[in-house]
């Protein structure tokens, strides 16, 4: 049986940052969108971190996968024409969510994770995947119900655009200095 309080907090701990951001992509695409999205980024994350996370952290350079923050910081210069959720595919906004997830996320996730989950038994490793499919929806139900709050919605309606394609572009420079890629560009000058 996992530690309920300790995973509670490792999956609060990880997630917090994500849920400003589900705030945007809620405004984005739909709600379905955002909880399949969500859930694969999340299962993903977790199943790299049960199966293979320490050999992806001793085989592959920590700097490397800041390469991965041009993903966001494209998707923020580009943005999108498209501000209404209800003409966004499914496919696109699933897709978004689940690169959102995983580029803001999942390195930071995996290094928190590898160590908790390596002193799990199976089944431990079995019920806080569960655990942590529950808590990812009511993450999300509470980002939705706190986005639909009149001066946040506001405020959404107004700037949602233009501030999330800054934080996407924020995301990508984090990622990117984060993994040390900035710290290792400078050091090959």
């Amino acid at each position: 049986m996992p530690d309920l309080p300790l995973v509670t907090m490792l999956f609060i701990g990880v997630n917090l940052d994500f849920f400003v951001i589900l705030l945007f992509l809620l405004q984005k695409y739909r709600f379905r969108d955002n909880l399949i999205g969500y859930e694969l980024g999340m299962l993903l994350v977790f199943a790299i971190s049960a199966v293979a996370g320490q050999l992806i952290q001793t085989v592959i350079p920590t700097w490397t996968i800041g390469f991965l923050g041009l993903l966001p910081i494209y998707m923020g210069i580009k943005g999108e024409d498209d501000d209404d959720p209800s003409k966004s595919t499914s496919k696109k906004g699933m897709i978004a969510v689940l690169l959102m997830y995983l580029i803001s996320c999942g390195a930071d996730n995996i290094a928190v994770y590898v160590p908790v989950l390596a002193t799990m038994t199976t089944t431990a490793i079995l019920l806080t995947t569960g655990y942590f499919i529950i808590l990812t929806a009511i993450s999300l139900i509470l980002a939705y119900l706190f986005g639909q709050i009149p001066i946040i919605k506001h405020v959404f309606e107004r700037w949602g655009s233009p501030i999330s394609r800054i934080i996407y572009i924020l995301i990508g420079l984090f990622v990117m200095f984060d993994t040390g890629l900035i710290q290792f560009i400078f050091n090959l000058l």
